[in-house]
């Protein structure tokens, strides 16, 4: 007899769960918790959108009258209804992602989040989203924190998901591979950033940057060399070279970050006119905070390291913990 699967999911406790209670009206009581999406600025892009779409398209055939064959222009004229329509879905959908209490399931606005055997499905507050993890330790990312989502929701989520995630490691014994501890001596933690995949970024801004100029040289009465295949080309060049050349190394050292880079001086944080640093589990990213509670990324979680970031945010919120 085979063994059932894996719940990707917390599995729910026996008996009755007690209902998540709402944290801004103390006398409703839900047993689903639903992240919906920002209504307002959706709405502010959409009216703002539509109309102006039919002056897009007015714009672009009187470039072609005037004699403009440039393709940067249409583009820049074309992305307008792409952005309306994609905010246009967004408010059709209301809700990005829901949490039954009662049944630990996770659900898409495409229905309920489905796995294989042997999968899991965890949040990692290292990178402030939820990923699933295959059965051989590989991980995708599912849903992440971004603007379009309402942040109090989110919030909300993140804090019970979690609580039933740590719950459900103590129950089973469960316990995540150990991070690779940092390769310097002593207190000192160093995180760098992801070469291998700012070198792929790289290739692959040179492979459509190639790939256009063959095509222009084949076609050179039809194509345009300044197309959508050239603003790929930059775009990915300058997203994977910037890091590889600066280099941003981020040091820990007796509760003091720096970021270092190639052809300046250390940075330390919080910088000038902020008073403290957080690493925020919502958004996966070290920010500093101002007295009056704004805040500004330091560094992004998703571009680090993974191995030693873990071993930074572990080591960050140990230290500000025991303050």
């Amino acid at each position: 007899m085979n063994p059932p699967p894996v719940p990707a999911t917390p599995p729910a406790p026996q008996g009755d769960a007690p209902p998540f209670r709402m944290r801004l009206d103390s006398g409703a009581e839900r047993t689903v918790i639903t992240v919906p999406f920002r209504r307002r600025p959706l709405l502010w892009i959409v009216l703002l959108g539509w109309p102006l779409t039919p002056v897009a398209f007015a714009a672009a055939i009187y470039l072609r009258v005037i004699g403009i064959e440039s393709q940067l222009p249409m583009i820049v004229l074309g992305s307008l209804p792409m952005v309306a329509i994609f905010s246009t879905v967004l408010l059709v959908l209301k809700v990005g992602l829901s949490y039954d209490l009662r049944q630990r399931q996770l659900s898409s606005p495409n229905g309920p989040i489905k796995w294989r055997y042997g999968d899991r499905i965890e949040y990692s507050i290292y990178r402030g989203r939820l990923e699933l993890i295959r059965a051989n330790g590989k991980r995708r990312g599912l849903t992440q924190n971004s603007w379009a989502l309402d942040q109090d929701s989110w919030t909300e989520f993140v804090d019970v998901y979690l609580s039933h995630q740590n719950e459900w490691k103590r129950a089973t014994d469960y316990a995540a591979a150990p991070a690779a501890p940092p390769k310097q001596a002593g207190s000192l933690i160093e995180v760098g950033i992801r070469w291998r995949f700012f070198t792929w970024v790289l290739v692959a801004g040179l492979v459509y940057a190639v790939l256009n100029y063959l095509f222009w040289l084949d076609t050179t009465e039809n194509y345009s060399p300044y197309g959508p295949m050239a603003v790929i080309a930059v775009g990915c060049f300058l997203f994977g070279t910037v890091p590889l050349v600066l280099r941003p190394v981020l040091r820990y050292e007796d509760g003091r970050v720096s970021i270092n880079t190639v052809g300046r001086a250390a940075r330390e944080f919080p910088s000038k006119g902020y008073e403290r640093l957080e690493n925020s589990v919502y958004w996966g990213c070290l920010f500093e905070v101002r007295a009056d509670g704004k805040r500004r990324r330091v560094a992004r979680g998703w571009a680090r390291d993974q191995d030693s970031w873990k071993v930074f945010v572990d080591r960050f919120m140990e230290d500000r913990s025991s303050e």
